[in-house]
């Protein structure tokens, strides 16, 4: 694991601390939606969280999924553009890297109303977020995202394909 995946999941643990409840408390109050036992193992690190429960999780808490993403200094600097053409070419695959990609280039869109449906630029939030997801550093989330193609630009530069 990252230390920037074990430092989110530290923050996952302070926001249900910051909403004032426990294990048991978050079963009881989401009527046994989250078993205590589960967010339990994604705190501790010892259960897989994927990207859409931690922002189901984050809600439940009454935060944003950057609560969990601010991981300080990022080695994203300037504009990432994600080709959302190459990206619908291999949503049919069995990969988890395009799956979570995918879910959050929807989310994104949909939230800023952007619908032209080619290209979407990545904020750092949403390298950020990706982070969580897949459990990865910056550069390793980058370096997954260019091997499928499925970055157009990077830092202000085109990439070679």
């Amino acid at each position: 694991m990252s230390d920037e995946y074990i430092k989110s999941l530290a923050r996952l643990r302070g926001l249900r601390l910051a909403a004032g409840m426990t294990l048991k408390q978050v079963e009881i109050k989401s009527r046994g939606n989250w078993k205590s036992v589960v967010v339990g193992s994604y705190e501790r690190g010892t259960r897989h969280l994927s990207l859409l429960k931690a922002v189901e999780l984050c809600e439940f808490y009454g935060a944003d999924i950057s609560a969990l993403g601010q991981f300080g200094e990022s080695e994203v600097s300037q504009a990432l553009v994600l080709d959302l053409r190459q990206l619908s070419k291999l949503r049919e695959l069995p990969d988890e890297i395009v799956t979570i990609t995918n879910r959050l280039a929807s989310r994104i869109t949909s939230k800023r109303g952007d619908r032209n449906g080619t290209v979407l630029s990545l904020r750092e939030l949403d390298i950020e977020t990706l982070e969580v997801g897949l459990g990865r550093s910056t550069g390793e989330v980058l370096e997954l995202l260019k091997r499928r193609g499925l970055l157009l630009i990077e830092r202000g530069l085109p990439l070679s394909h």
